[in-house]
Parts: C-alpha cells; sequence; structure tokens
C-alpha cells in the first residue's frame, strides 16, 4: 500500500512539472507588426483580392467583365446599366492602387468626355462603387456606402469632372 501511494504521488508531481514548463505565454512573443499584417490580409475580401495582382493591366486584359465575383456584384449593382457600361468601355486605363483601393476607368471610344465609367473597389470593405460621368450629368452606383477614396483617385475623379463642366461651360 505505501508503494502505491508513492507511485500516485511520484506520477501527480510530474504531471504537474511538466504542465508548469509549457510556456502559455509564447504566442505573446510575436512581433506585433507580423500579428497587424496578418489580421490585415485576413480582413481583404477573397473573390477581390486576385484583382490585386492585376495592376497595370486594363479590364480587357485582365478579363473583368468574365470575373465571376466581380461581374456578379456589378450586376447586383448596376442592374441593367451594367450591360451599357460594358458596351461603351471601349477606351480603357490600366487599373492602379492606392492603399486598399483600386481604380479603373473606361469611356466610349472618340466621346470620352460624355461618356466615361470609373469603378473603385475597396478590397478591405468590400464595396464596389461605378461614377458615371455622362453628358450631362454624373451617376453613382455605391455598394452599402460609399468608398473613402485616397486622395489622389479625389483628384483624378474630380479633374474628371471639372473638365467635363469646363466643356459644358459651366
Amino acid at each position: 500500500m505505501i508503494v502505491s501511494v508513492w507511485f500516485v504521488a511520484a506520477c501527480g508531481s510530474a504531471a504537474v512539472n511538466n504542465v508548469a514548463k509549457t510556456n502559455v505565454n509564447a504566442v505573446n512573443k510575436v512581433p506585433y507588426s507580423q500579428t497587424e499584417n496578418a489580421y490585415s490580409i485576413a480582413q481583404r475580401d477573397i473573390e477581390l483580392r486576385p484583382l490585386e495582382d492585376m495592376v497595370g493591366k486594363t479590364a480587357s486584359e485582365m478579363k473583368l467583365w468574365q470575373n465571376k465575383a466581380v461581374s456578379r456584384r456589378l450586376k447586383v449593382l448596376m442592374g441593367p446599366d451594367l450591360a451599357t457600361m460594358q458596351k461603351f468601355w471601349n477606351t480603357e486605363t490600366p487599373l492602379k492602387k492606392f492603399g486598399d483601393v483600386l481604380m479603373l476607368t473606361g469611356c466610349e471610344r472618340d466621346n470620352c468626355a460624355n461618356n466615361r465609367y470609373v469603378i473603385f473597389i475597396s478590397l478591405s470593405e468590400s464595396f464596389i462603387n461605378v461614377v458615371h460621368i455622362g453628358k450631362d450629368k454624373v451617376r453613382e452606383w455605391k455598394t452599402r456606402g460609399r468608398i473613402n477614396l485616397p486622395p489622389p483617385f479625389v483628384e483624378e475623379l474630380d479633374a474628371m469632372k471639372s473638365s467635363k463642366e469646363e466643356e459644358n461651360g459651366n
């Protein structure tokens, strides 16, 4: 009987020692910047994320209209106006990126001043906004909310709108 009590006591203390040697705070030794990067990447929309690798390519080159995730969202957002945008998306600019926001433009050949579309995509918020700068008005489509555009994109959009206004004599 003394031997079995000694055996239980010995096993019990060994188990306690093994648990005590485990460092439960080891995860806290990871530098903050590494966890921040992982969190930031995890917050990106998995369907839109591949577009980030297409920076510098036009909608035609990246086959944007065939991208199921983008075309599905644009169809929900714009309805029948999507077909009109695609019809007049003849002259195009390459995809640009600033922060988590992507931008690309397309317009009607030989009529960009009166028929231009600008698409903004927020990778972190999963928002898509489309702006149409038409002959007489500017129209916007927004998914759930307006994308907080970075300053260079605001300036470029404002320049497109103001050149239109100058052309119309406003």
